[in-house]
């Protein structure tokens, strides 16, 4: 009898795979990773319209920038400014998430539609419409002063104030649409085990559901900051010349005073920076999600 011989084992076959996700990487390469390497070939560079650009690289853009107490000031109000409307989205947008995913309502889908509702606008036209209403003689102010609660208008145009409003406007549907997912992950039976066990709903929602919701703040809160950051046309509407963003700055040197470099080497910082939050921000949540295992 003749002894059994194995098959031969079959390996994957690479090369297909290959070319199935080459479409997707050339779209990537395309799309994303050419303008960024443009944009930071640009940025080591003395770009000014009408005048020939000098050979090599140079770190003139990036001497000039951090050097400035000027252009740093902006930075730090841009960052300022986008966290403060990553932290009021999340705020806000968390109760109303939890909501709607926990909610049996027959209009649970219309209630749906209304938070999706300000992201089909333009955001010309809702910018627009801020203005009208947040202006000295708009409807809040007349609305406050008929009710007594103000003896004069309040300024909401042209600055932080306002300017938030506006941003929060769009980050706050992002934050609901994220959380509302994750928070629709997490089993019902383990916050009615925490509340058969004794605990209270305070405690159920520390111990229990926010950890599990964690992944979903995170990606709610990248979200939201990064649109705030790069927001350009809110700013330059609602925050006039008393008002200047990271972005609003970088449209001036690119289109007023022609100096793309310094601009690229504008949008190269904020990426920089804006990454080196998003890194800090991930290893804390981290450590929170250890430290609550832990307890």
């Amino acid at each position: 009898m003749k002894p059994r011989v194995a098959p031969p084992v079959q390996r994957p076959r690479v090369l297909p795979a290959v070319w199935l996700t080459a479409p997707l990487v050339l779209l990537l390469g395309v799309y994303f990773l050419l303008p960024l390497a443009l944009l930071l070939s640009n940025s080591f560079r003395v770009v000014v319209v009408g005048q020939p650009t000098p050979p090599g690289i140079t770190l003139a853009n990036y001497i000039r920038f951090l050097g400035d107490p000027f252009y740093l000031g902006i930075l730090w109000a841009t960052l300022v400014l986008g966290i403060s409307v990553t932290i009021l989205a999340t705020l806000m947008g968390y109760p109303v998430a939890y909501g709607l995913a926990r909610s049996r309502h027959r209009w649970k889908t219309a209630l749906r539609l209304l938070v999706i509702a300000p992201l089909l606008v333009s955001v010309v036209i809702r910018t627009y419409g801020w203005i009208v209403l947040l202006a000295n003689n708009g409807a809040v102010n007349n609305a406050l002063l008929a009710l007594g609660f103000i003896n004069e208008p309040v300024k909401f145009m042209f600055t932080h104030l306002g300017v938030t409003i506006g941003l929060l406007h769009f980050g706050l549907p992002v934050a609901i649409l994220s959380l509302v997912g994750v928070i629709e992950t997490v089993d019902r039976s383990l916050e009615e085990a925490a509340r058969g066990l004794g605990a209270s709903p305070l405690q159920t929602f520390l111990r229990i559901t926010l950890p599990l919701t964690l992944p979903g703040i995170a990606a709610a809160s990248m979200l939201v900051f990064s649109s705030a950051v790069a927001a350009f046309v809110i700013p330059a509407l609602m925050g006039g010349p008393s008002l200047i963003v990271l972005p609003t700055l970088i449209y001036q040197q690119m289109m007023d005073t022609l100096e793309w470099g310094f601009g690229a080497a504008g949008s190269t910082i904020l990426l920089v920076v804006a990454l080196g939050l998003f890194f800090i921000y991930q290893r804390l949540l981290a450590l929170a999600r250890g430290l609550g295992q832990m307890a």
